[in-house]
């Protein structure tokens, strides 16, 4: 038990941080051991219907692999593309509607959740938004709910009883900058 947990620790705080290459090996390793079976339903999370174009981006050159291998079966190779690279550090190319962090923004360090999120406020549309899902908002994660709840404006807040997960749909506070841009204050 006490092994297990110290392996925990390491993995958590490899998780967050890590060098991209560490990130990068470690959720491979998980990947290609089972243990992020579950998520291969997501692709099929969002009514294809509902977007034009969807850019997924991981840490893990597997997961990676995967999506796409899922995409190919759903015939959705024209409207979406997955790019490996660490979120912390990814830099888009266009603008966005939506940038959906799903759940990883607890991925990063915790003095860096605003900044990054700011960052990426550059390439979204007028009127766009973010949305988050955090599994453990009440708990060890609601440090991130209130990151985000202090510096954005929240939108939508879904809470599942059950699970204490949330998703948040939020976007730059009025007036905070340019065209839905925020600005660090």
């Amino acid at each position: 038990m006490l092994i297990r947990k110290l392996r925990d620790r390491i993995r958590d705080y490899l998780q967050t941080h890590g060098t991209a290459k560490a990130k990068q090996r470690l959720w491979d390793g998980e990947f290609t051991n089972g243990r992020w079976d579950c998520l291969d339903t997501t692709a099929s999370e969002l009514n294809e219907e509902a977007y034009r174009q969807y850019v997924g981006v991981d840490v893990s050159q597997i997961a990676i692999d995967r999506a796409q291998r899922r995409i190919n079966g759903r015939g959705l190779t024209q409207k979406c593309r997955f790019v490996q690279d660490d979120i912390a550090t990814y830099e888009p190319t266009e603008q966005y509607d939506v940038i959906l962090f799903r759940d990883s923004l607890y991925y990063i360090k915790r003095t860096q959740v605003k900044a990054v999120s700011m960052r990426y406020s550059r390439w979204l549309k007028h009127d766009g938004c973010f949305i988050v899902r955090i599994w453990d908002g009440k708990g060890r994660l609601k440090t991130i709910v209130d990151i985000i709840r202090h510096s954005f404006d929240v939108i939508e807040e879904e809470w599942h009883q059950q699970s204490h997960a949330v998703v948040l749909v939020f976007r730059c506070q009025a007036g905070s900058g340019n065209e839905g841009r925020c600005h660090e204050t």
